[in-house]
C-alpha cells in the first residue's frame, strides 16, 4: 500500500514554500468550525461572526506576523492584527480549507479521520476515500 503524506503535512509544506522559501503572500481560508474553543485559537468573536463561512487571511511574509510552522505539530501559530490589536492565533491544520495566491488556490477536503475525531462520528461510506486536494479558480 502506498503511503501518502497527511493533508496537514501537505498544507504545512505549501505554506513553507510560499511564505518562507518563496517570500510570497498566501491567502488562507480558515474553517471556524474546525478551530476548537476560543481560548485555544485566539480569534476575536467579532472576526468569527463577520466571516461565518470561513475567515479569510492574507499572510504576507513582509509583515511582522511572527509565523511559526514548527512548534505545534497540529497547528499553525501566527500573530494577526484585527481592528488594530494583535492576537496570537493557533490555527489547526485541519481548519485550513484553502491555501492560494492570487485568485486561485488549493482546496483540501478534510481528512476523514480528522473530521470524525472532531465530530465524534464515523462515515463508513467513505472508508476507501482518503483526503485529497483540488485546484480552485
Amino acid at each position: 500500500m502506498l503511503e501518502h503524506p497527511s493533508s496537514a503535512a501537505t498544507r504545512k509544506a505549501v505554506l513553507r514554500c510560499l511564505l518562507l522559501d518563496g517570500h510570497q503572500s498566501a491567502k488562507v481560508l480558515v474553517d471556524q468550525a474546525q478551530l476548537g474553543q476560543p481560548e485555544e485559537h485566539g480569534f476575536p468573536a467579532s472576526v468569527l461572526s463577520t466571516y461565518p463561512d470561513g475567515v479569510p487571511l492574507d499572510l504576507n511574509p513582509r509583515w511582522p506576523m511572527e509565523i511559526d510552522l514548527d512548534s505545534d505539530a497540529d497547528a499553525l501559530l501566527v500573530s494577526l492584527a484585527f481592528e488594530g490589536q494583535s492576537h496570537r492565533c493557533r490555527i489547526p491544520w485541519r481548519a485550513i480549507r484553502v491555501v492560494g495566491v492570487g485568485f486561485g488556490g488549493i482546496d483540501w477536503e478534510h481528512d476523514r479521520s480528522e473530521v470524525e475525531a472532531v465530530n465524534g462520528e464515523a462515515d463508513t461510506s467513505r472508508e476507501a476515500r482518503g483526503s485529497h486536494l483540488r485546484i480552485v479558480k
